[in-house]
């Protein structure tokens, strides 16, 4: 059963992040805070949740309940219109909603930009700063990142741009070199096992498995264990060490047959190809494998990922039948491996 998770500008408090914020405050202090900051780390690494605490602060730095980091009572007013998405003197970039296709659109559009300039350059409706969240600049067209880049060479007084990027090296040079960045570390899994307890999504086994797989990024470990994912995480497991022996499919390929299937088979995907290039990386580097991979050779691993990879991905895009799809992925990956 999925559980509706606690949105990044709803969310009070944040782990594994104590050492930014202590040095985030220590720049705020000393009056050297950068107009421009890119927040790096991959999906689900709390890049979001980081970045409205930030904005919190400098929106209201009095409510602040340290000196230490950007913890603010969940009643305070800022922390509250923030959460409600209606602080007059926050602007949040994101690609738009299209009503025709019911979809979010491809990228950000210079239209959000030149939104976003305008928003910079009016008079803070309560005083302060104005803070501008761009969720996420890897989401900006060239048209749209040259206008935030204009931007960024003269931003107006007291404003504050923070771009959120899961690749920021793809960003353009003139981007990155006009903003400071926050690099957010994976966490220990013992972090996260901890942080799924106390949010009441796992414990115990299912709980160090969710936390193995979402790789430190808290995000995804509470996407994972409020839906499907301990689930699609276990069919993973079987998948590969059935087809890696030739056995036995049909429980997992049922699992995620129909619309039934839908919410584990991303899930899923990603499980069965993370735990190949992951393996293969670890091989590699002289690591000795455990579990279905276990004794497979790192060129194997890494033929197997890749043919899996083009597998999927030709499948979903010309619709086939999921039931034949993993059996060809499973004849695949036995094939890969069958000389380790």
């Amino acid at each position: 059963m999925s559980v509706d998770l606690m949105l990044p500008n709803e969310r009070p408090d944040q782990i594994g992040r104590e050492a930014v914020e202590h040095d985030l405050r220590g720049t705020i202090a000393g009056g050297a805070l950068s107009h421009g900051w890119i927040i790096a780390g991959p999906k689900g690494a709390g890049k979001a949740t980081l970045a409205y605490r930030i904005a919190r602060a400098m929106l209201d730095p009095a409510a602040l309940m340290n000196d230490h980091s950007f913890d603010m009572p969940p009643d305070n007013r800022t922390f509250r219109l923030i959460a409600q998405g209606a602080h007059p003197d926050v602007f949040i970039a994101e690609r738009a909603w299209n009503e025709k296709t019911s979809r979010y659109q491809s990228d950000i559009t210079v239209e959000t930009i030149r939104k976003l300039t305008l928003f910079l350059n009016r008079t803070a409706a309560l005083g302060g700063y104005r803070v501008a969240i761009i969720d996420s600049a890897d989401d900006l067209n060239r048209n749209a990142a040259n206008a935030l880049l204009k931007a960024l060479e003269e931003p107006p007084a007291d404003t504050l741009l923070l771009l959120l990027s899961a690749a920021p090296g793809r960003l353009i040079a003139t981007i990155r070199s006009r903003c400071r960045r926050i690099d957010l570390r994976p966490l220990e899994d013992p972090e996260i096992i901890a942080l799924l307890k106390r949010e009441e999504l796992a414990e115990g086994e299912e709980a160090a498995r969710i936390a193995a797989h979402a790789g430190g990024r808290p995000g995804y470990a509470l996407t994972l264990a409020a839906g499907e994912g301990a689930g699609a995480i276990t069919l993973a497991d079987g998948f590969l060490g059935a087809a890696r022996k030739g056995g036995e499919i049909t429980q997992i390929t049922s699992a995620l047959a129909g619309k039934a299937g839908d919410a584990k088979w991303e899930i899923f995907k990603q499980a069965v190809l993370e735990c190949l290039s992951d393996g293969a990386l670890a091989a590699a580097c002289g690591a000795a494998l455990e579990g279905p991979l276990a004794g497979a050779a790192p060129a194997s691993l890494l033929s197997a990922f890749e043919q899996l990879t083009i597998l999927a991905e030709r499948g979903d895009a010309l619709n086939l039948d999921r039931s034949q799809l993993i059996a060809a992925m499973a004849y695949d990956l036995r094939a890969a491996l069958a000389t380790s």
